[in-house]
């Protein structure tokens, strides 16, 4: 008994560092990042980085049916189960891997049915082997989780993408094909897979076993989660489908700069959300006064972050696209200013599904975010088309699309929100906050 009361502390002590940790660790990945697509741009062309974009993001589409929702269940159930990890991860990577070798099979099948190219598709089944060593260390990341081993996920993915980039680069700047650079991200997703297979008995992880009924209960638990992936992934995955049936390659290429950029922009805002979402569960359980002001003040942080960053995205994109190339990627600016207002209204949509998910609204969230979907796919087909038309850059219509269907999703979030938030944001509560920022300054 007399040692509960040190419990809660030490439980918010751990929890505060784990998500410091994983912030600190994007931190430092988001500049390599950065150099790997830079150089792969400036090496590949605006045409190849846009086929390497589209390959991506298929890729990413797939593998959400891969991994079926596993990596929330799978945290979830070794951090309640510790005893049973080696069932867990065993069963949830023969899931993995048997839908994994499915796809491989069955995506480029389908491509080539929908009038896909053959270079295409072996840069697509490039990307998707990668996607799989990728998954299997996932899997063991999630239980790595589960015991409460952040630190050990993040300096592994710190160190996946230091290898990458010592593999990647020179690969680059030696004058190597796409085909080339995706072989050498498959031999170092291969090479992390190992280590971190390597790593399970150092981690007190039991010996991998598959059961039947184990798999059968990863998969079931999984459901809840895919359609919410889903959603995320939709919109990606249309507009680059669009693209390349509606716009020249190059747009392709100049969108995936764009992209790749304001990915960078809205870094604060997910290291916000990652900071304040489980604060925002224990309080909407414990105290809902304290709920609401804290998902206020999140609300207003956003005020204060977003209006610098979407400036300079709209003012000077010039500044972003010269980390391509001005040669090859000089349009892309044109998508960066008319994507300004998309990174001003993201900031808010990404709050505002914190606050919505851990007050238990996820099902209601997930609708606005299908209609802002459908939308954007409606609005894309003659959106890029004009575009393509009369700017010879199809990418803008997408660009446009999105931004229309953020709107939607930021105004119907906003209408979901609790009773009681956004009455606490006031001119008197703004000042404080800036009053605040102020001192820490």
């Amino acid at each position: 008994m007399s040692a509960q009361p040190d419990s809660q502390p030490a439980h918010a002590t751990r929890v505060f560092r784990n998500t410091s940790l994983l912030v600190i660790a994007q931190a430092i990945v988001t500049p390599i990042s950065v150099l790997i697509n830079a150089i792969a741009g400036r090496t590949l062309g605006s045409a190849n980085f846009g086929l390497l974009y589209q390959a991506l993001t298929f890729s990413s589409f797939v593998f959400l049916f891969v991994e079926w929702g596993q990596s929330n269940v799978l945290t979830g159930r070794v951090a309640r189960q510790r005893e049973a990890a080696g069932e867990l991860l065993g069963s949830g990577i023969s899931l993995r891997v048997a839908a994994a070798a499915a796809a491989l099979i069955v995506v480029p099948v389908v491509c080539a049915l929908a009038g896909y190219d053959r270079d295409f598709l072996v840069v697509l089944e490039l990307t998707m082997l990668g996607a799989t060593f990728a998954t299997v260390s996932a899997a063991c990341q999630d239980v790595f989780r589960g015991f409460e081993r952040t630190d050990f996920a993040a300096a592994s993915y710190v160190g996946w993408q230091l290898l990458s980039a010592a593999v990647v680069i020179p690969t680059l700047l030696a004058g190597g094909s796409l085909r080339t650079l995706l072989i050498a991200q498959v031999s170092c997703a291969a090479l992390g897979m190992l280590f971190v297979l390597k790593m399970l008995p150092r981690m007190q992880v039991p010996k991998l076993a598959l059961r039947r009924e184990v798999a059968r209960e990863l998969f079931r638990s999984g459901h809840p989660f895919i359609l919410f992936g889903l959603v995320i992934l939709l919109q990606p995955m249309i507009d680059a489908a669009m693209l390349s049936k509606f716009a020249a390659a190059e747009s392709m290429g100049w969108y995936a700069a764009a992209r790749k950029l304001v990915g960078i922009l809205i870094f604060p805002a997910s290291a916000l959300v990652a900071a304040s979402y489980p604060t925002l569960c224990r309080l909407h359980a414990e105290n809902q006064d304290a709920y609401r002001k804290t998902a206020a003040d999140a609300l207003l942080a956003v005020c204060l972050f977003v209006v610098p960053v979407a400036l300079g995205c709209g003012l000077f994109p010039q500044v972003g696209v010269a980390i391509f190339g001005q040669r090859d990627f000089g349009p892309a600016a044109d998508n960066l200013r008319i994507l300004a207002p998309y990174v001003f209204l993201v900031y808010f949509s990404m709050v505002i599904g914190s606050c919505l998910v851990s007050c238990g609204r996820q099902n209601s969230w997930t609708v606005v975010q299908l209609g802002s979907v459908v939308v954007s796919a409606a609005l894309d087909p003659p959106l890029i088309s004009w575009f393509q038309l009369h700017h010879g850059n199809g990418g803008l219509g997408v660009c446009t699309a999105t931004v229309i269907s953020e709107v939607l999703m930021v105004s119907g979030g906003l209408w979901l929100l609790p009773e009681g938030i956004l009455a606490n944001i006031r001119r008197a509560s703004f000042a404080r906050f800036w009053g605040l920022v102020r001192r820490r300054a």
